[in-house]
């Protein structure tokens, strides 16, 4: 076993000064075979677990495979040097849990990550789901009872530098003094509830590590020292059909080129979390004139993959001399692993969340009459979710929302929202179309309540304009779910702030002017706090007020109600590039219409669209299954609609609308609809004479 030389605490009540990131780094190492004669200083890592000890299917055996994965993969790194291999994660270990491990307050996870031989996590935003209180009085105990610590070196007392939990740990390896630095994302405030977090501060995460790594290399031995020095970051790159999943796609994206790039030179790895994506690149050292690289390494999510690091450190000058990373796909327990007490102790507390949970997860609640599912993309061949596009859950919850609201009594809602991180699971039923209380707990996991505010038409615009999110962040574009009375059009390549191009209500253009009650979770319906999910509009509404009917059990009480459900293909957002107005009589009309298709489970691909001029059909035009990457969102199902302007039209239109036959000009609409998945668009034109002038 491992030799704890001493635990590094950030050093309370010391002014934090700016950092500097040294000239020359600490490894002189490329990737490869390890050297012959340095000592073996290992890692195996974890990111993202999410208290996946069981999947929702009450067999434990996702948490009894990865148990055996880790444990054999240290056995064979400890095989020919005991001890010489650290456990470490790179946060949001629990919460979004199946109920195995959220029924008992995450404690379970806690337990099984330490008894598998966790010693210290970087503090992701999930540690944070049930308030800073919650983490230092509740998790971070067990966690430490467990055999492990969380880190936080960005994470800060409101108003100050002083740090509010420990920013690293040091350990002795093989003579070897390893220091492991953690700090998680900046955009915690925006991803948990605001009062949770609201007498701290989440500092830039690079600069909080590179300040502890300063400290752990000035050579001053009474505020510790380290001989090599880890970062791990609940933060990380994207994989999305825009960005691609490899090394120079990624680095397009700034804060992560951030954490690559500006990470000191000193740190021989950087270990990441947070985007739930598997990778492991070799990247240049920062002001290294030797070609010296250092590992990026992200295991993915929910227990798929362990992380492994192999260094090899010159006994001499304790400095890394080779090293080799890769991810290890977690595959199913063997009989050795059986044998082994280590695993026993880990399976032993599987079994037992397992057993609470499972008589109250497999109570059946209702039925579908097929998958509802998140949007997911695939790239490179992997598949995985897409929370920048829509999907057949995210409406199907935003219904629920309006539908549960509504059937309150004092309560009403015009339209429901749904944000896509707060959906963890998809809904698959059984062969018999049933569907299980663990499956519905799983898809909404957090305990929001469900609340409503009042926000104007005008407000409603911008928080669809927030969809596309701040630049810089990992996750560009996110895609809210919204009740079927909901749709609009938006044009991607307009200027920011000005994308949405039309929004129906109940089937009348919104009110700029008018007052619409949203119904959503607690999370997203909130005037306390940084702006959720960086929907900023969502803290200007009025007269919030709260149901306190939790999401899960509303949820749960609509299936039973409702059932059997089923998915609705029909998109409530369509993209209409190069907006066709005005429409001049005598001349031809093209546009292009974008997004048609989703690409939840089941989700049928449009072959073709038909197009309406006021109440008059122009044509029906091919939809091809091309997918537009950039700019965002990206959009499935494309196609080009062109038609002449007959001035049959406009004679038609000032006759519906009572105007005068002479007059120049008139309001229509034009209709789209694709049949194959039921979609129809809706969006205001004007249709004049040639030339100007007013009617």
């Amino acid at each position: 076993m491992k030799q704890h030389a001493k635990v590094g605490a950030a050093l309370s009540g010391l002014a934090l000064v700016g950092t500097s990131i040294a000239a020359s780094p600490a490894t002189a190492a490329t990737s490869g075979p390890i050297p012959a004669g340095s000592t073996p200083v290992n890692l195996l890592t974890v990111n993202d677990f999410h208290g996946r000890i069981d999947d929702g299917k009450m067999t434990g055996a996702i948490g009894k495979n990865f148990a055996c994965t880790m444990i054999s993969q240290r056995d064979l790194l400890n095989a020919d040097s005991p001890g010489s291999t650290l456990t470490i994660g790179a946060g949001d270990l629990i919460n979004a849990s199946p109920l195995a491990s959220a029924l008992q307050d995450e404690l379970p996870s806690l337990d099984f990550l330490g008894a598998i031989g966790l010693q210290s996590s970087a503090v992701g935003n999930h540690e944070f789901d049930d308030g800073f209180d919650h983490l230092t009085k509740t998790f971070m105990p067990r966690a430490q009872a467990a055999g492990f610590e969380y880190l936080g070196a960005n994470v800060y007392r409101k108003g100050t530098t002083t740090p509010a939990i420990k920013a690293y740990e040091t350990y002795t390896v093989n003579g070897i003094t390893v220091g492991i630095v953690g700090a998680v994302t900046a955009e915690t405030p925006n991803l948990v509830s605001g009062t949770g977090v609201a007498d701290l501060d989440f500092g830039d995460p690079v600069e909080g590590v590179n300040r502890v790594i300063d400290q752990l290399s000035d050579g001053n031995i009474a505020n510790d020292e380290a001989d090599v020095i880890v970062a791990t970051y609940h933060e990380g790159g994207p994989y999305s059909s825009s960005t691609g999943s490899n090394l120079a796609d990624q680095m397009a994206v700034p804060v992560f080129k951030h954490l690559v790039n500006d990470t000191s030179p000193k740190a021989a790895a950087i270990v990441q979390g947070h985007t739930h994506q598997a990778y492991v690149y070799n990247v240049p050292v920062p002001g290294a004139t030797d070609g010296s690289t250092r590992p990026v390494l992200q295991t993915g999510n929910y227990a798929a993959n362990v992380g492994k690091i192999q260094f090899g450190v010159d006994p001499a000058t304790k400095k890394v001399v080779g090293y080799n990373a890769t991810n290890v796909s977690v595959t199913g327990y063997s009989p050795t692993c059986a044998a082994n007490a280590q695993w026993q102790r880990a399976a032993s507390i599987v079994d037992a969340a397992v057993a609470y949970a499972k008589p109250i997860a497999d109570q059946k609640i209702g039925s579908a009459t097929a998958p509802i599912t998140r949007a997911f993309m695939t790239v490179n061949g992997k598949v995985s979710e897409d929370r920048g596009a829509e999907s057949t859950l995210g409406n199907l919850i935003a219904q629920q929302y309006l539908e549960s609201v509504n059937g309150m009594s004092g309560f009403h809602a015009d339209l429901g929202i749904m944000n896509p991180g707060g959906i963890r699971d998809d809904i698959i039923p059984a062969a018999d179309g049933s569907i299980t209380y663990g499956q519905a707990a799983l898809v909404l996991p957090f305990n929001n309540t469900l609340k409503t505010a009042e926000y104007t038409g005008a407000q409603v615009k911008s928080i669809l304009e927030e969809q596309w999110q701040p630049s810089g962040l990992s996750r560009p574009y996110l895609q809210l779910g919204l009740s079927k009375n909901t749709t609009y059009t938006y044009d991607p390549n307009r200027p920011k702030g000005d994308r949405i191009t039309s929004i129906r209500v109940n089937g009348a253009p919104i009110d700029a002017a008018g007052v619409y009650t949203i119904a959503s979770g607690s999370f997203l319906v909130t005037d306390v706090g940084a702006a959720p999910d960086n929907f900023a509009t969502m803290l200007k509404g009025k007269n919030y007020r709260d149901t306190l009917y939790q999401d899960t059990a509303a949820f749960v009480d609509w299936v039973k109600a409702t059932s059997p459900i089923s998915p609705s293909y029909a998109k409530h957002a369509v993209a209409v590039v190069a907006h066709p107005t005005p429409l001049t009589i005598d001349t031809t009309a093209t546009f292009e219409v974008q997004g048609l298709d989703m690409t939840s489970v089941g989700s049928p691909s449009n072959t073709s669209v038909d197009v309406y001029v006021g109440s008059v059909k122009v044509g029906t035009y091919p939809v091809q299954p091309t997918v537009l990457a950039t700019p965002v969102p990206v959009r499935k199902g494309n196609g080009t609609v062109s038609f002449y302007v007959s001035g049959s039209w406009l004679a038609k239109t000032l006759r519906d609308a009572g105007l005068p036959p002479g007059s120049k000009s008139a309001p229509t609409q034009i209709r789209i609809v694709a049949p194959d998945s039921g979609t129809e668009s809706v969006f205001p034109v004007t249709i004049q004479r040639p030339g100007k002038g007013r009617g």
